[in-house]
């Protein structure tokens, strides 16, 4: 998918109760809206309850309004109020943009993967997806597709290591009406770990890293903190 996620903020539960009983009533009635890309519940900081706001992740047209219409709708005995990009203080803002990095880059989903290149960049997102997902399905289990419209790329994750290293051997084979698609490693929390944020030389001076690039696996993330980020 290539539409920008939406951020759904959801309070009402009570902060009690354990954290995946609210994660499942979430997912079960959020996934009308479209996909649940991932639910966010947190401990609150300042007691040993659950913090009093979710944040759960969509993808797919129309997410925000469906999600809306929710609001004020019952979830298993408590009422949901559903809002769209919060409205908080800065710290919070910041407490959640930090919340979000940590959960995107050690999401077991975006473990191990490939970029793909070379296919009918004329479809439409989901035809692209639906390509090739037909054709990486015998790799096996493809836990996540995102189609870069923009850079005409798509990243494909699979649960297993050995799906990464099934997918790169089909670079080089054919994909709807005959196009050679090229297939390479997806930079991951494993393939390619960022540098020390800080390590200094002999001389004082901070060192120069080579060959480091920004994990694909954030790629959705910059999204969903660039939105974040337009919060007054």
């Amino acid at each position: 998918m290539d539409m920008p996620p939406t951020i759904i903020s959801v309070e009402g539960y009570d902060t009690c109760r354990p954290e995946d009983d609210i994660k499942s009533e979430l997912i079960n009635h959020l996934n009308s809206c479209g996909e649940v890309f991932n639910v966010i519940v947190r401990e609150d900081p300042t007691s040993p309850n659950l913090d009093r706001r979710a944040l759960v992740i969509l993808l797919g047209e129309g997410a925000e309004e469906k999600a809306l219409q929710l609001n004020g709708t019952d979830i298993g005995g408590w009422k949901a109020l559903v809002k769209v990009e919060p409205e908080e203080e800065d710290a919070e803002i910041q407490r959640y943009r930090l919340l979000l990095i940590d959960e995107y880059t050690n999401d077991r989903r975006f473990w191990y993967g490939v970029s793909v290149r070379g296919y009918d960049t004329s479809l439409p997102a989901d035809e692209v997806e639906s390509a090739l997902k037909e054709r990486f399905s015998s790799c096996g289990e493809i836990t996540h597709v995102f189609v870069n419209t923009l850079d005409k790329l798509t990243n494909i994750y699979f649960h297993q290591k050995e799906g990464e290293a099934s997918a790169l051997d089909l670079c080089g084979s054919e994909v709807g009406g005959g196009f050679k698609i090229a297939v390479r490693r997806v930079a991951t929390i494993f393939s390619n770990r960022p540098p020390p944020s800080s390590s200094p030389s002999l001389s004082g001076e901070s060192e120069i890293y080579f060959g480091y690039s920004i994990p694909g696996t954030l790629k959705i993330l910059f999204l969903i903190v660039s939105l974040i980020s337009k919060v007054s």
